[in-house]
């Protein structure tokens, strides 16, 4: 059994073996006889004893998984599980595989003996994370396509090709000003929505790599991939969402800094 490492936490293996029953009874029992045999001889093989298990017990790799056990039990009571936040009802069904695929993660590490109680915390808090990230980048996702579908990209270029039509066929200048205007605020606009399809795009890529980045875990956590190694496969798909999610905040403050009027042909 390895030593828990400062990076996960550390578990008081030390603390545990004094508050032990057993280590507790033997030591008030100590004490007992020496009081009812009116001697210090009980009471210093007592100590003698408990210097010895203190010494001794923490080190013990029985000792230490049992302590583990212990503690996971009482974390499994005080700790609720973690729930995934409200997500548009069209990504329930996606939401929920990912739900299951996390759970199956940290219930594939609980068993794992060459996993202190320290690692599995850590790997269960990483999880955790994932879950509010993926319900942001759900939602990112849906705000995108929803802008995307208010101004259908084939009116915009029908639009704008009426526009070069009208600008070659123009004579007068003010007009013809008018029309390169309208021309430019046509472009815009349909740049800024190919841009909107472009990132729709990315981030149901991004979703699905996610998916399967998690079953990939699952396969890991069952086979022998060390502690670090399921946190840096965490921390990697953790990392992907977060980019999507970036990546959608800036396109959205572009859009709210930049207020395109709608194009039309001036007669």
């Amino acid at each position: 059994m390895t030593e828990p490492s400062a990076e996960f936490g550390t578990t008081s293996y030390l603390r545990a073996a004094f508050y032990n029953q057993y280590n507790v009874i033997l030591l008030a029992g100590s004490a007992s006889f020496s009081a009812a045999l009116a001697s210090w001889a009980p009471l210093v093989s007592g100590l003698v004893g408990e210097a010895v298990w203190l010494l001794a017990g923490p080190r013990l790799p029985a000792f230490r998984r049992h302590a583990d056990a212990q503690q996971s039990a009482r974390l499994a009571v005080r700790v609720p599980p973690p729930q995934l936040p409200a997500v548009p009802p069209e990504y329930a069904e996606r939401a929920a595989a990912v739900e299951a695929l996390l759970r199956r993660v940290e219930q594939l590490c609980r068993p794992r003996a060459d996993l202190t109680l320290g690692d599995r915390q850590e790997i269960a808090r990483r999880l955790a994370q994932l879950l509010p990230s993926f319900a942001e980048v759900c939602e990112a996702h849906q705000r995108l396509k929803r802008a995307a579908a208010q101004v259908p990209l084939g009116d915009l270029q029908t639009e704008l090709a009426s526009l070069h039509q009208a600008l070659a066929s123009e004579t007068d200048l003010g007009v013809r000003s008018s029309l390169r205007r309208g021309l430019t605020v046509a472009e815009r606009r349909i740049k800024q929505l190919e841009s909107n399809e472009a990132a729709c795009r990315s981030i149901e890529l991004g979703l699905q790599n996610f998916q399967q980045s998690l079953a990939l875990l699952a396969e890991a956590a069952a086979g022998l991939s060390t502690a670090r190694e399921l946190c840096a496969e965490i921390d990697g798909a953790a990392s992907q969402l977060n980019r999507q999610g970036a990546a959608d905040a800036e396109r959205e403050l572009a859009t709210r800094n930049v207020t395109l009027p709608p194009a039309s042909v001036s007669n």
